[in-house]
Order: structure tokens, then sequence, then C-alpha cells
């Protein structure tokens, strides 16, 4: 287990970078996993310190294992380091690795003889289960870190695929106890502004077990030290000055430089990098330039077997050219039947320096060795050789098989890249592979990579290019995932369509499991549609047709929705108990979405019903199965992880919700955006108002995740009243009213209950601070209430009733027009009557949505007091204050001043010390209103309140303790 490099260049410098890699080397062996990692310009000497760092943990008796990432292009093999370190153990202590196999099976999918083209794929219980490879990645390691601690290196990042990118973040997540260091080294120079590792690096760097170590140049003193070590005669003092301006405190360009001079006129190194380092190969043979240019187009790295097959020389000429280029310190032999460039830069001058017919001819001879199995590879090597060697039928083939190896190692983001390669090089005729297959299984992979409208893109055009007479399964294999992923991205018109000419297609078709699944999937369309007797008849008919066939797993998506009709017909018990039946049949067979829409769908039920504490537990398990399954970023599971932080804000416990919407950098960006929503609510709730201009920089997502303008709208609203930005708000209101009726093709989608509430507080913030328009302003709430109460009434389908959440909306929709004409002073209800409103509010939301409940109270205290009921208000607001401060919501502690806080009546708002000063001066309830520019009703609303803070009971009184306490110095 000890993979410790040798290098003959002597480490200049570097006390300080040494001391703090090993310092996490020596933690680790006391029980405190840590992380560095280490970054540094290409050839600045990343990796000759990690071979010193590697040699100190050996020392300390510490197994050391590393991995490098490779870079393939635009796709390659997914997890390449962690199958470089778990295929070296495995050849070199085959019984340690048979121990971690028995116990975390799933490592077997890494292992390079699995991946290998024609091996026998590893047992699947499952489709994907990146959840469970993570953790035995993770176990594996834990455990090969109990018979001594582990020092684990994974070299080039910036080089690194997805998947690695992700299971690195995983595993620095739960850095804890084990006698774990890792070490994770990448180029700063290569880290432009779009590259996708900076987003990672950022994420990871935030972990408390991380730190960050950058390798800068040497400075003068370590530059001239290294120069005197590598000569081994001094040069004239002008020579020397001369190399060490040029290389600048880069210790491989100093060596590069040093080599050149030596080899004769000083005058004669070029003045270009790249010729710089191909003047190493000058001195040799004709036999060592060409092994050298063969093991350059393998990628810095090839193993002996594979370069035997492909350089083209006898046994002993190349065994003569590879000693030659060891001696030349250019290539180096780790002692595992491989070589590799001493450097990448020099690996890359090498490959720039081939003519484009010598590299065809090399990436060719590649291609054939790989194809022909003569030596062991991957599908996704084969892919890269032979593209570039531009076989493009050899290259098809492999990248669909690099695809497939992709999916089966739980890696979507690369499975996609190789599925989306393949199409674009499809053979016009010949082709074994089913194009329609592909393009579904492409469909699949961009969906599990949270790229939904990907998925649609490429489905439509697909169907647009199927000729007229295509066969009629073939044209339904593409509309049933065109119509299923438009369903879950609330294109309801596209799924509707896509799912009725599937239907129709196979309306006259014998029965069989495949029309059992069409009609299943229209069963669900027409349920989210609204038309249940529809989808209830079409259910129960694809569940006949399979039992017919003897495959009642094919209609699975049928029994859900039998289940989801059930609950909305008022039997929300049997509905549950058919859910859960659904989702342990769908386990049972192997059907990964079903199982997750199923448990997501139990846990939705709940959340609908009110019954939070049921659908946080459900939600928790939900999404637990998606990761497990690998469908966290796929449709249901990435809904049930946002519902889930949906229900904890609303329970109230806004800490677990901001954890659980938080984004790390294993989160595609679309998913990233839609959790944000939830963790604008948190943010707002407790009074950053910045989360107003952040909804704005998401509007590229609205359209595809409508879910997030409309959890995002309210914290963006009541930032903007914060703010005093009431036009702004009222425009948001607006724009993302307009989008939702556009996609719901409807202007009575429910949320527009609680929107129209928004609408109305912030009409009532105009009512104090725009008292000339006052009856522009309730004409324009008279509206809003009409839209919720037409809402009410046609948004919902026949037979469904409005959910615990659209009766409490729809209680404080009636209670704030009722508040907009009190501060109006336009029809104002009486003071019993707005108690009597906020009161019917605050029970509606007493089902446990701890936020809105609480704001609702101080509503009801203010009215309280306008109906001279003192106890009764301040017991209001100190509910209300107890949960604001168990939340953190100043907004809301705000808006109490000092009653929530009745020992001491200090703070009144800024408005109320305004109208005390003025009160103090005699002045009536109408002259108050004139010189404030607000509606005396307000002025009536503002009294009633100082009067209670302060604890008296005229206006006289309130005067005379302002003046004592000093309340308006």
């Amino acid at each position: 287990m000890d993979d410790v490099p040798w290098t003959s260049t002597p480490l200049v410098g570097r006390s300080t970078e040494m001391a703090a890699l090993l310092s996490a080397v020596d933690e680790a062996k006391t029980r405190r996993a840590g992380a560095i990692l280490l970054s540094g310009d290409a050839g600045v000497g990343k990796t000759r310190l990690l071979d010193e760092v590697a040699t100190g943990a050996h020392e300390r008796g510490f197994g050391v294992l590393v991995g490098h990432c490779t870079d393939f292009g635009d796709a390659g093999l997914p997890y390449l380091p962690f199958s470089e370190i778990f295929g070296r153990l495995a050849g070199e202590r085959p019984d340690l690795v048979e121990s971690v196999l028995t116990n975390f099976p799933a490592i077997g999918r890494l292992l390079p003889t699995h991946r290998l083209i024609g091996a026998q794929p590893v047992p699947q219980d499952g489709p994907l289960d990146r959840a469970a490879l993570f953790d035995a990645v993770l176990g594996a390691l834990t455990a090969l870190s109990t018979s001594e601690p582990l020092l684990v290196i994974v070299e080039d990042t910036h080089w690194a695929d997805d998947s690695t990118r992700d299971l690195i973040g995983f595993l620095l997540t739960r850095l804890t106890s084990q006698r774990l260091a890792l070490i994770v080294s990448y180029r700063s120079d290569d880290l432009h502004r779009r590259h996708p590792l900076r987003r990672p690096i950022a994420e990871w760097s935030r972990h408390p077990r991380v730190r960050r170590v950058n390798l800068s140049p040497l400075n003068a003193d370590e530059s001239r030290a290294l120069l005197n070590a590598l000569l081994p005669e001094r040069l004239p003092e002008a020579e020397e000055r001369r190399i060490l301006d040029r290389a600048g405190g880069n210790a491989f360009f100093t060596e590069e430089l040093v080599a050149a001079a030596s080899l004769g006129d000083a005058d004669a190194v070029p003045p270009d990098l790249a010729d710089l380092l191909l003047v190493r190969l000058d001195p040799l043979s004709d036999d060592a330039r060409q092994v050298a240019r063969v093991i350059a187009v393998a990628g810095r790295r090839v193993s002996h077997q594979l370069l035997t097959a492909v350089a083209g020389l006898p046994d002993r000429e190349l065994e003569t050219a590879l000693r030659e280029l060891i001696d030349a310190h250019i290539i180096e032999h780790p002692g595992n039947a491989s070589y590799y460039f001493r450097h990448a830069l020099l690996a890359e001058a090498v490959y720039d320096d081939l003519l484009p017919g010598e590299r065809v001819r090399q990436h060719a001879a590649y291609a054939k060795a790989l194809q022909d199995q003569t030596v062991p590879g991957t599908a996704a090597e084969l892919a890269g050789h032979a593209t570039r060697s531009h076989d493009l039928v050899t290259a098809f083939e492999a990248r669909v098989r690099a695809g497939q190896e992709a999916l089966s190692v739980a890696a979507p983001q690369e499975a996609l890249k190789h599925y989306e390669m393949a199409l674009e090089l499809f053979p016009e005729e010949g082709s074994s592979i089913d194009k329609t297959w592909l393009i579904v299984d492409t469909a699949m992979a961009a969906t599990l990579s949270s790229q939904h409208l990907r998925a649609v893109k490429l489905l439509r055009k697909a169907l647009a290019d199927l000729p007229a007479d295509a066969p009629i399964q073939q044209r339904v294999e593409l509309l049933l995932p065109l119509s299923e992923i438009s369903l879950v991205i609330d294109h309801d018109h596209e799924a509707n369509e896509a799912a009725s000419q599937a239907f129709r297609l196979v309306a006259d078709e014998p029965a069989s499991a495949f029309k059992a699944k069409v009609i299943a999937l229209y069963a669900r369309v027409s349920d989210a549609l609204g038309r249940p007797m529809e989808a209830e008849r079409w259910a129960r008919e694809a569940l006949q047709i399979a039992r017919e066939v003897g495959q009642e797993s094919a209609a699975g998506d049928a029994g859900i929705t039998l289940a989801q009709l059930r609950k909305r017909a008022g039997d929300p018990v049997a509905a549950a108990k058919q859910l859960e039946e659904a989702a342990v049949r769908a386990q049972l067979a192997g059907d990964a979405a079903a199982e997750v829409r199923s448990r997501y769908l139990l846990g939705s039920n709940h959340f609908d019903l009110g019954e939070l504490a049921s659908a946080k537990a459900a939600l928790e398990y939900a999404a637990q199965r998606a990761g497990e399954l690998g469908r966290q970023w796929a449709a249901y599971g990435f809904d049930a992880r946002r519902m889930l932080a949906l229900t904890q804000f609303t329970l109230g416990e806004w800490d677990e919700a901001a954890e659980t919407a938080r984004a790390d950098a294993m989160t595609p960006a679309a998913a990233a955006a839609g959790l944000r929503s939830v963790g604008f609510a948190v943010r707002s709730g407790r009074g950053d108002t910045s989360v107003a201009e952040d909804l704005e920089l998401t509007r590229k997502w609205w359209s595809l995740d409508v879910m997030l303008p409309l959890i995002g709208l309210q914290p963006a609203v009541d930032a903007y009243r914060q703010l005093g930005r009431l036009a702004e708000a009222e425009k948001l209101i607006a724009d993302v009213s307009a989008l939702l009726e556009d996609v719901f093709q409807t202007e009575w989608f429910m949320a527009k209950i609680r929107f129209s509430a928004l609408g109305l507080q912030v009409l009532c913030d105009r009512a104090v601070t725009e008292p000339s328009a006052a009856h522009e302003l309730v004409a324009r709430g008279a509206e809003l209430l009409a839209a919720g109460h037409a809402t009410a009434e046609k948004g919902l389908p026949p037979g469904r009733v409005l959910g615990v959440e659209g009766i409490a909306w729809l209680a404080r929709l009636e209670a704030e027009w009722e508040r907009l004409r009190w501060l109006a002073g336009v029809d104002p209800p009486t003071p019993e009557e707005l108690v009597a409103t906020w009161q019917r509010t605050v029970d509606a939301f007493g089902y446990g949505f701890v936020h809105e409940q609480a704001w609702s109270r101080v509503r009801l205290s203010t009215a309280l007091r306008a109906a001279g009921r003192v106890a009764d208000a301040n017991e209001q607001a100190q509910l209300a204050a107890d949960v604001a401060r168990k939340l953190g919501a100043q907004p809301l502690l705000d808006e109490l001043g000092s009653a929530a806080d009745p020992a001491g009546s200090a703070a009144l708002t800024a408005r109320e010390t305004e109208v005390l000063a003025l009160l103090a001066e005699g002045r009536t309830n109408r002259q108050l209103a004139r010189e404030l520019y607000i509606s005396e009703k307000t002025v009536s609303v503002h009294v009633s309140n100082i009067l209670a803070k302060l604890g008296v009971r005229s206006r006289t009184e309130a005067a005379a303790v302002a003046r004592r306490d000093g309340l308006l110095d």
C-alpha cells in the first residue's frame, strides 16, 4: 500500500509548506482526519513536494495511496484516480482488497479489471447507486486506515471529471475521526473564470477540516540554491543570472534551463518554453525520441504492455530507448509496469510538436491495440484515441460503451457527454445500435444530471427528425420520456400532447407491458391536468393490461395515480397505504423512478394535509432513497429534498432548512438554483434584504423550474418591503404571476391566493406612505381580493378542495383586505371585525406554519389594541416575540418594537417616536395626519400602539411619560 515515488531532484525551500502538509499527516495519526488543497502554477514543484510528503508519511508508519487525474479531452473515465488507487492496491495487496470488497462490494465497480473493454460487469442490484458508491469509498478508506494510518493523494484535479470532483467533495465533508489525511493538488494557473473546478474549490475550502496551501514561486535565495544544487560546476555569473531571471522562481523551468545550458552554447538556449523543453530530446537517439512521442500520445502515463504493442520496436531496442529516457530524466518508472513523463508540461510540449499525420497514426495504433484487446483498456480511452485518429465508427461505438460504463458507476454527467458525442457520430447506416434507444438513454442521463430542458430539446428534435412512416413503437418510445420529463418541469401542455399522441398510437395495439406503461403515463398526465375520471379509468385499464400479460410492475405508475386520486376523494389514510405499497413493489421490482415518486408523493400528501411531522419523516426517507438510487437530482428525488427543506422552514426549523437547502460542489447548477429558493426564505425571514437581488439573478432558471420563483417570490417581496422599494415588489409579483399563467396555461393557478395576499401587504405599506391615494389603493386591493377568491373557486379541478395551507392564505388574504381599508380609512371595518378576521388567520396558520402564524399574531395584537384590549394585545405580541427570538427573525422583532419586551418599553418604532413627539405638542389626529402625510386611521393605529407600549391610558399621560423618560431627546 506504499506508493512513495523517488526523485533525484533536490527539494529546495518549501519548509513552511512541507510543515503544513506534514501537520495534516501527524494530526491524522491522532484520529483527526483532515485535508489539504495544494495549489500552484505548472512547474512550480507540487509533485516534487508531494513526493517528499509521501516519503515523510511512509517514515511515520503511514500507508500512501496516490491517484492521478488525466486530461481525456471532452469526456473521460469517471473516478479515474480512485480506480488507480484501488487498482494498484489490488495488484499489491490482493488479500486486503478482497477484504474491502467483502465489506464494501460497490468498490468492485471502480476496479480497473471491471472497467476494461470486454470485462464482465459487476453484479448490481439496481441501475444506479451513487450514494452507496460514495459511502463504499469512504468506508473502504476508513477500514484501511484502521490497520495503519493512511495518506491519500489525488493529483492534477484541474483535469478531474465531474464525478471525481463530486466524490472528493463528499469525502471532504465526511472527515471526522479517521486516521486519514487527504491531499488534493491542482494547477492554479489553469483555473480560468469558467473552469469547472473553481466552484468546488470554493465550496471545499469552507469545510473546517480543509486547509489550503499555495505553492508560490521560489524566492531569489531559494532559486539560487536550486541552481547550485543542479549544476555540476558553476557557470559564469551572467549566465546564472540569465537562467534565474528567465525561470522566475519556477523550479521546473530552472531545471530545464540548466539542462539546456549544459548542452553547450548558452546563447543557443531557445526563448520559447516549448522549444526549451524539446531541447532535452535533441541529444537522444532516434528510438528514444520516437518512444517519447508515443508516450506523449498516450497522455503522460502508459503501461509497459500497451507501449510495447504500439511503439513498433523490438523488445531490446524498446528497453534501450526507455533506459535512455529514464537516465535523461525525461520519463520516470515508478516500478509498477508503467511509465510517465516527469512533468506534464514536457508531455504537452512533445505532443504539440508532432505533425498532424504523426498524431493520427499514433492515436490509430493505440485505438487498434485497445479495440483488439491486445492490451487492456477502457472504452473511454478507446473513444479518445479513435476520435483523434478520425476512426469515427470505432469512436461512436466506444462512446456508447463509455456512456453505459459511466452510468453503471453512477456518473450521469460523464455518460451524458459520451452519449452526446456518440449521437454526433451516429453512422447513417450499418449500426447495430438502435438510435432511438441511444436518444432515450441520453435523455435519461441528462435528467439524472438535473438537465431536464436539455433532455426535452433532444427528444423534440428526435421526434421532428422521424420520418412520417416511422414504426409506431419507435415514435412512442420517444414520446414517453418527453411527456414524463415535461410533466416534471411543469410543461403541462407539452406533456399532455406527447402522452395523448402516444396513447392514440397504441390504442389498437395488442396487450403488452409496453402498452400498459403508455396508458399508465396517460392516466398520470390526466390526473395532473385535472381530469380525475379519465385518470381513474385509464389507470385501472393499465393495471388490467399489465396483469393480463403477467407484468404488473409495468403499470407501477398507475397504482401511484390511483393512490393520488384516492387522497383527493377524501380518503388520505387509504391513499397513504397505497403509496407505501406502491413504493415497496417498485423497490422489489428495481423500478427506482417509481419508488422515489411514491415516497415523494407520500411526504407531499402529508404536507398538503398539514401533517408536517409525518411529511418531514416521509420526505427525509424519500430523499435518502433517492440518494441511494442515484436519483437525488432526478425528478422527485430533488423534489423530495426541496420539499423537505420547505417543510422544515414551515415548522420553524430554520437552521435545518438552510442546511437541507445548501448547495455544494456536488450540486448541479439547476438544482442549486432550485434549492436556493428555500434558502431565500430563511435569509429574508432573518432580515437579509439582499435576497431580492439574488432572486433576480436566478431569472434564467425560472421557466425551467417554476417552483424557484413560486417559493422565492415571498422572501424577495418581504425584502423589497423592508427596503421601502414597493414599486419593485409589485413588479416582481406581476412578473412571476405572468410567468406562472403562461406555464400553467391558466390565470387561476393556486399560488395566486398567496400572491394576492402579498400584493395586499404591499398596498397596506403604501396606504401608510401615500394617504392621498387611499381610494385608488383600496380599488386595487378589491381586484386582488376578487382574484384570490376566484382562484379558490376556479383553480381547483372538480372534486378537489383547498388544503390547509390554501385555507390559511385565503384567511390571510381577507385579513389583509380588512387591514388595507382600516389603514386607508375607506369603508373601514370596526375594531371588532378586524380582531375577528385576524383571529381566524392566526387559527388557520396554526396547523404548523410557525413564522406566518407569528406575523398574523403581530397584526392581531395591533387590532386588539385598537379595540382597547391591551392585555390580550400584549399576550399576542409576546407569543409572536417568542417565535421571532427562536427563529432569529429580526424583521418580526423590529415590527413588534418594544411590545416584544413589556418589561422595557423604551423602544418605539421610528414612526411611533415621530407621532409621539407631535402628540406631546398637543396635535390632534387630523393635524398629525396632515403633517406626516398619512391617513387619520393610520395615526389612530400608531397612537393605540404608543399607549399600549407605554402602559398609559391617555394621550396626556403618554406625553408626560415621554418627557419623564427622555423618549423625545
